[in-house]
């Protein structure tokens, strides 16, 4: 089975094409980005073939007949009746969306609805879904939500401290993010520790970042919250503040909250603590120079992801392994140094060796705790589930 994944973003669709077997092998995969503006780059490759170049595509329509126009002259398929489905990320499925779900005109139109919750994601999503039912229309298309792994969540955990109405009437509570992600990590953790059951965290660390706690397979906290913008300081969000702040800041300034929104989301986090840059890169490089904000920047980003692995360790009483995944967490070795430097008391003692160079698993022999470097791959678990889904 051939399995087309599709995640689009407001100007930019990543696709991949798996074969669903015992390895789930990527046969094809790229991304388009710059959707609509005056130059997009378009790169795509498949085994030793690859493609990169730039052209103005207009529409997502438009993004996905290029990619499967390439696919057909990398000579990976022949007809589009070889893609047997389409697996599409969501990010937002409210409480209503638990698992993958086959899309329909009324699981499309509830998708639309729950968009308020996710002005920036969910109207990007239905974009993929648009282009691709009118280009592959003989397949199943099923939908996977970022939201779907995080409603196990008890409601000790996903309620808020807030008056019982909003919860009813206006839905607001934790739904956490990046689900699909830490599904698939948390499926690697329990592999590579040899037992489907155990206490583990993973830390999801990229531009954005959450962590999420997980005991014998069932998530049960998770640092992002209503929005992606709660938890951690991430690239450009604040991550979790006092909401006072918020509401002080737009008399003192006299900006509304749509100016508000900007400033958490686009004007904070790493890019405002260290007045440098969102990339942690960039930060490091400035670290070794001994720039004092870099080097503040990189203290306070592990503090903070240090006080979350504690609190959810004393969540699930007891921890078994860590796992870093994304972006920084496969490649931040110095952050992954100093956020393991504050969980001494849980026994987590890493190899320092092994650390640097961003090994598979990176504890030193005397720690009680495992502490693992996965890659991350949500295309490979979305084709995972749309596979289980029509398998079931």
């Amino acid at each position: 089975m051939n399995i087309l994944i599709v995640n689009a973003g407001s100007s930019s669709l990543k696709f991949q094409l798996i074969k669903a077997d015992e390895t789930f092998e990527t046969l094809y995969e790229g991304i388009v980005d710059g959707i609509g503006r005056a130059s997009c780059f378009f790169t795509a490759s498949a085994g030793t073939k690859s493609v990169t170049y730039k052209k103005r595509i207009p529409d997502h329509a438009k993004a996905l007949n290029e990619a499967v126009s390439i696919l057909f002259e990398f000579g990976v398929i022949k007809s589009l009746k070889e893609i047997d489905a389409v697996g599409h990320r969501v990010v937002h499925g409210g409480e209503k969306y638990t698992k993958a779900t086959k899309l329909t005109v009324p699981v499309v139109r509830n998708i639309e609805a729950i968009a308020e919750l996710a002005p920036l994601h969910n109207p990007a999503n239905l974009q993929g879904i648009y282009a691709s039912m009118e280009i592959i229309t003989h397949a199943p298309h099923i939908a996977i939500f970022d939201t779907a792994f995080h409603q196990t969540l008890p409601e000790k955990a996903y309620k808020y401290a807030l008056p019982e109405d909003w919860y009813k009437d206006y839905h607001i509570r934790k739904y956490g993010f990046h689900g699909t992600n830490h599904k698939y990590i948390a499926h690697q953790t329990y592999t590579l520790i040899g037992k489907n059951k155990g206490k583990i965290i993973t830390c999801h660390l990229g531009n954005g970042s959450s962590i999420s706690a997980i005991k014998d397979n069932v998530c049960v906290e998770t640092s992002m919250g209503f929005t992606p913008l709660e938890g951690i300081p991430m690239g450009t969000r604040s991550g979790s503040i006092d909401p006072a702040i918020p509401l002080y800041m737009m008399d003192k300034l006299k900006i509304d909250s749509k100016k508000m929104d900007t400033i958490l989301n686009k004007n904070s986090g790493i890019l405002a603590i260290s007045d440098l840059s969102s990339d942690v890169r960039d930060i490091w490089e400035r670290a070794q120079k001994n720039n004092k904000k870099a080097l503040y920047t990189l203290e306070k980003l592990a503090y903070e992801i240090a006080l979350k692995i504690g609190a959810y360790a004393a969540a699930m009483d007891g921890l078994d392994a860590i796992t870093f995944t994304a972006g920084i967490g496969e490649n931040a070795w110095y952050l992954r140094r100093d956020i393991c430097s504050y969980l001494n008391h849980l026994g987590v003692k890493l190899d320092s060796r092994k650390n640097r160079s961003n090994a598979a698993q990176i504890q030193d022999e005397e720690s009680k705790v495992k502490i693992f470097v996965i890659k991350a791959n949500e295309g490979k678990q979305m084709a995972r589930e749309v596979f289980n889904f029509l398998n079931k």
